[in-house]
């Protein structure tokens, strides 16, 4: 005899999980704030999901498929490379400084509260930032195949030194929330490309 079937769709509880967590961090949400922001009760949520750490993995997985998605389609945008990088810098701080609620990255900040503790999402998140890395090296690539920047400059190590920056910045918008001490920031990141 077949169990009872599901009343409830994964990816809007995954969904609903991920904003709890993005909003306050892996170690305080409480399962009762994962009940009430996905609407079932703790029985059906550790049956379906297993555990708090399984839910938080698929969360994690989502906001990082979310995060390439929002990447992609500024890097597929038309303009100079510089002109693509400007308006991912402008539009994280946009997000940052207007979500003060949320953790601004939750791709960042699940790394800093959790990779120490727990080896998957150490590897999420390794595999997160190898899958953005490559979308930046190509990036660059176009750049320099375009003139826009010297021949003689190396598309990986261009993406490994403007992601610190721009990931950099996201954090500092978090600790400084100034949207000028920002736009400097951003104006001089692109100056020294």
């Amino acid at each position: 005899m077949a169990g009872r079937p599901r009343e409830f769709d994964d990816d809007q509880v995954v969904q609903a999980a991920m904003d709890a967590f993005w909003r306050n961090g892996f170690e305080a949400t409480s399962a009762q704030a994962l009940v009430e922001s996905t609407g079932l009760g703790r029985g059906s949520l550790y049956a379906a999901f297993g555990n708090k750490e399984n839910l938080y993995h698929q969360a994690l997985s989502r906001y990082h498929a979310f995060s390439i998605d929002f990447h992609r389609e500024i890097f597929a945008a038309g303009g100079t490379v510089k002109d693509r990088l400007r308006q991912l810098l402008e539009k994280g701080s946009e997000i940052d400084l207007s979500n003060i609620e949320r953790n601004g990255c939750m791709a960042i900040f699940s790394s800093l509260e959790r990779n120490a503790k727990d080896a998957t999402v150490e590897a999420l998140s390794r595999a997160y930032i190898t899958r953005l890395e490559g979308m930046f090296v190509t990036l660059f690539a176009e750049g320099i195949a375009a003139g826009e920047f010297s021949a003689e400059r190396n598309a990986e190590a261009m993406a490994k030194a403007f992601m610190c920056g721009y990931f950099g910045i996201r954090v500092f918008g978090r600790m400084v929330h100034d949207e000028s001490y920002l736009r400097h920031a951003i104006d001089a990141l692109l100056n020294g490309l």
